[in-house]
């Protein structure tokens, strides 16, 4: 089947491929190269489009920016809200001309969204009002706010709609899995000192048997549910099946990749210098998008932080 080499997006799997393919493909472009993977994705499908966007504004300071942090973004600047009504919790803010703020030379991830309790008093409510008239909505500013890179995506993607949730879940769930598989391909292989070590290696081959089981079981789920977009259409709980499904793959990945962390510091050395390091970390964008895929992505247009109304203001639980 065709694989993706990161110089072409995948926009051949998309939300109008049976659900099987997509996952088939996801699932090996995540274990051949996660990070890769994941840049290819998200630029080539804006996930965020359904949410409310705000426009960007100029400003004697400068225009919005993001710049790297731990783990994603610091993004600061002014934006303002547009005119139409509020469409849940959720915000996606758009920097200037693609990306590219000032002193970079490389375009990276120009859509980046954050949860409207970072914005202050008068706008967050404006976001979350039911209504309004105000041509340009509510001013407001940012200073440093942290947005993970799971909740970054790109303008110029293809938009995903409302009715693109199930392509959206299996595509990250694939990801996942496959990198997770990725894990426990090196966790039984030499670590820094090029031995193997016999304890890392037998939890590599029990955790990549759970995994075996979990991608066989949701391979057949998706074969029961090939796509919301052909026909014959499934009816309205086919997707909250299929979310739940996903869900406990997502779950079983996260147990995974932690059991295989604690395996490497188990063996002794530094767990820095161990080649699992890289992997996890490119993992760790995917498994936050799988959070908001699975857990806060409601069954319709109106986004929910009904399971992430907690932890720091300043930062997107995930």
């Amino acid at each position: 089947m065709p694989t993706s080499t990161h110089d072409e997006p995948p926009k051949a799997f998309g939300p109008g491929t049976g659900l099987p393919q997509v996952f088939a493909f996801f699932e090996t472009d995540g274990h051949r190269d996660a990070a890769g993977a994941w840049r290819a994705f998200t630029g080539t499908w804006n996930w965020a489009a359904p949410l409310t966007t705000a426009v960007p504004r100029t400003h004697p300071a400068g225009p919005p920016v993001a710049r790297p942090a731990d783990g994603g973004f610091a993004l600061s600047g002014p934006w303002h809200l547009p005119l139409h009504r509020g469409t849940g919790e959720w915000l996606a803010l758009p920097l200037h001309r693609g990306g590219l703020a000032p002193g970079r030379r490389t375009a990276g991830p120009d859509l980046f969204v954050v949860p409207a309790k970072v914005l202050p008093g008068e706008a967050g409510e404006a976001l979350r009002a039911t209504g309004g008239d105000d041509a340009s909505g509510p001013a407001f500013r940012l200073a440093g706010t942290h947005v993970p890179t799971g909740f970054a995506t790109h303008t110029a993607g293809a938009p995903l709609g409302t009715g693109d949730h199930a392509f959206l879940r299996t595509a990250v769930a694939a990801l996942a899995l496959g990198a997770a598989r990725r894990v426990t391909d090196v966790l039984a292989g030499p670590g820094p000192d090029g031995r193997r070590a016999v304890a890392p290696v037998a939890a590599a081959a029990e955790l990549a048997a759970v995994l075996h089981d979990e991608r066989l079981s949701l391979a057949a789920a998706m074969h029961s549910t090939p796509s919301v977009r052909q026909p014959p259409y499934e009816p309205p709980d086919a997707e909250e099946r299929l979310a739940g499904r996903v869900r406990q793959a997502v779950n079983t990945v996260r147990h995974v990749v932690m059991a295989a962390y604690e395996h490497t510091l188990s063996a002794g050395g530094s767990s820095g210098d161990h080649p699992l390091m890289s992997i996890i970390e490119a993992i760790s964008p995917i498994l936050q998008q799988a959070r908001y895929a699975t857990e806060l992505l409601p069954p319709d247009d109106r986004t929910s932080l009904r399971k992430a109304d907690h932890g720091d203001d300043r930062r997107i639980p995930g």
